[in-house]
């Protein structure tokens, strides 16, 4: 989306999804991080105005206010960092923190400290975070720009040095293969935030991988930056307009987390989500227990690549880090594939022990158009 013109402006279903995601996380980060460290701390890049023109609030309160609950049941203490260039907006966001503040306790407000900074977030964020001690310390960053290459590799290298850091960045990814081809400002921005030129090679493929392409040099660029675990969100609303939401952590219990909350946001949004790696790119409504169908393509390919087959542990570690899913239905679906005849197992009961290949002759692992989107 463009920059707003105004301080504050109408809230998008992206950003409202984007929103509720961030809720339900924050709600699982905080207590773990508040049970082993004294101060775990928030940061913001983009922080907004604190508030959309209907008062729905933005990120900073709502990061705020699942702050303010979890310390009713700790004793520790939390700490925002938020950077916001816009002087009105900055006014408006000190207004909507202060009114945060005054609907709790004041030994809540005590120990949930607010620092709002005026400024370009690049390098002015790195240098709080760095000036204040809170690199290397338990770090959630939230790198919400406005869609465009807004974030430089050098302040994501810098943040993946620190294994207790994790970071969520948007990225749409229209503005770099409508504006950059020709354009070498454009061009420049995405190489600073892509860390190399290597990302330009997707002025070379067809328009239907372009988005692909890009997607899977970021997730290059931020494991290239340090962070080892990488989940993506392909976030399409009713409009057709994508979103990509980037998570990047050193822990897989993080992932875990991360696709607990994916599945809880709240489905009235008209947000769907799309698995990356689901060849036939097949719509997941935003329920707790999806259509599993792309899970098990997915799968499929992955055990057909394997003469031997794979284990079920290794389809769960498979199915955390390089899908939407969560390893908790892979047993279900190693199940169907063994129904409709596309794998074996052994032995026949399916757990950790599990051993599963492809089958001889095997029929799809995916629907067909006949049976719909589901087996």
């Amino acid at each position: 989306m463009a920059v707003p013109k105004d301080a504050v402006w109408e809230r998008d279903p992206h950003t409202a999804a984007k929103h509720d995601l961030l809720k339900q996380y924050l709600e699982a980060w905080a207590p773990i991080l508040l049970s082993r460290h004294d101060v775990i701390t928030y940061a913001e890049g983009f922080a907004g105005a604190g508030v959309y023109k209907q008062g729905e609030p933005g990120s900073p309160v709502v990061a705020y206010e699942v702050f303010a609950r979890a310390l009713h049941r700790s004793p520790k203490r939390v700490r925002l960092v938020l950077m916001e260039e816009d002087p009105r907006r900055v006014e408006e966001l000190q207004r909507q923190m202060a009114l945060a503040q005054s609907r709790n306790r004041e030994d809540i407000a005590a120990r949930l400290s607010i620092d709002i900074e005026q400024g370009d977030f690049h390098p002015a964020l790195l240098r709080k975070l760095q000036r204040t001690g809170r690199l290397g310390k338990p770090l959630f960053v939230l790198l919400d720009s406005f869609g465009g290459p807004d974030i430089p590799y050098s302040l994501l290298h810098e943040l993946g040095r620190y294994r207790s850091t994790e970071v969520m960045v948007t990225f749409e990814p229209a503005f770099l293969t409508r504006f950059a081809e020709r354009h070498d400002g454009h061009r420049q921005l995405g190489d600073e935030a892509f860390g190399s030129q290597e990302w330009q090679h997707v002025f070379r493929q067809p328009s239907s991988h372009k988005f692909t392409f890009l997607r899977e040099q970021y997730r290059a660029t931020l494991r290239q930056a340090g962070f080892t675990h990488t989940l993506y969100f392909e976030m399409v609303d009713e409009g057709g307009r994508k979103l990509y939401l980037i998570f990047g952590t050193q822990h897989e219990r993080g992932l875990e987390k991360m696709k607990d909350a994916m599945w809880k946001v709240d489905p009235s949004y008209g947000i769907r989500y799309r698995d990356p790696r689901d060849t036939e790119q097949q719509m997941l409504d935003l329920v707790f227990e999806p259509d599993t169908a792309p899970l098990r393509r997915i799968l499929h390919d992955f055990i057909s690549e394997a003469p031997k087959g794979r284990t079920v542990p290794e389809l769960q570690r498979y199915t955390l880090l390089e899908t939407v899913y969560r390893p908790a239905q892979v047993i279900t679906a190693v199940r169907q594939l063994r129904e409709s005849g596309a794998v074996t197992t052994e032995p026949r009961a399916i757990n950790t022990k599990t051993r599963v290949s492809a089958a001889a002759t095997s029929p799809s692992a995916g629907p067909s158009a006949e049976q719909g989107a589901l087996w």
